[in-house]
């Protein structure tokens, strides 16, 4: 089982990237468990879930704390009262078979960080991660930026995705993050390089990034993607023969080949 987080600066398309790589993932017989950490929660919908469906963890994680036991951060994950059917309102069935977590958003002004519900979550993956055949893979989509390598989430994932835009401010986000994720020791690292027009466009990334990553790739700028997204479809129903899937696909096929 792969623990893998996705990062990158707001609007560089990592939702898009995540929830189609799963779907294809789960097509292939994937068991694919995806946790939703940013507060926007956009990826319920492009796993075509609505939002009046969702039991966030937030919204309940005093009960969630209770079930994990009332002084988990005292406790090793094997040790949690917890099963996976007491986790089951929280785990919502999305497309293709893949099974989506929210953590939840910030449900009023001045209710403070989501410092408590990213602490839990990182507990929650962990506590998943100790049974290794219930699923293949679980995908973490981080909030907008680098915040939530702060909060130690990613600590010795697998791989960690980042996407960006072959823009100089989304390059110096990616390029922070690819410092912090080696700080907290995920094992590999794989740049996602999204809206690519020209050739120059990767060219011009590979040249900032200047060997921060194992493997930077990229994602051509479709404009599916964007009808998809003005039609609320998702894109993987809508423009199956998209470019940008074909990429997406190209993505999966490397990320089955590293160990």
């Amino acid at each position: 089982m792969k623990r893998i987080i996705f990062s990158g600066k707001g609007g560089v398309g990592k939702t898009t990237i995540l929830s189609n790589l799963a779907r294809l993932l789960a097509r292939d017989g994937y068991k694919v468990l995806v946790i939703d950490c940013d507060p926007s929660m956009n990826l319920a919908m492009s796993l075509g879930i609505s939002l009046d469906d969702i039991v966030s963890l937030a919204d309940d994680s005093a009960h969630l704390r209770e079930m994990l036991g009332s002084h988990m951060e005292e406790h090793d994950e094997h040790e949690m009262e917890c099963t996976e059917e007491d986790l089951h309102e929280f785990i919502l069935p999305a497309a293709d078979g893949v099974r989506l977590i929210v953590m939840g958003t910030i449900p009023f002004g001045g209710a403070g960080c989501l410092c408590a519900p990213i602490s839990l979550v990182r507990l929650l993956v962990n506590y998943l991660a100790s049974d290794t055949e219930e699923y293949d893979f679980i995908f973490v989509d981080s909030q907008a930026g680098v915040e939530i390598f702060g909060r130690g989430l990613a600590s010795e994932f697998d791989l960690s995705f980042v996407i960006t835009e072959p823009t100089p401010k989304s390059l110096e986000v990616a390029k922070h993050g690819l410092k912090l994720a080696g700080d907290l020791g995920v094992k590999r690292q794989i740049v996602v390089v999204n809206k690519v027009e020209v050739d120059e466009d990767l060219q011009t990334a590979k040249r900032e990034l200047d060997g921060n990553a194992q493997q930077i790739m990229s994602v051509s700028y479709d404009q599916e993607v964007v009808e998809a997204d003005k039609k609320g479809a998702l894109l993987l129903d809508y423009s199956p023969q998209s470019s940008s899937l074909q990429d997406i696909m190209k993505v999966k096929q490397f990320m089955l080949s590293v160990e």
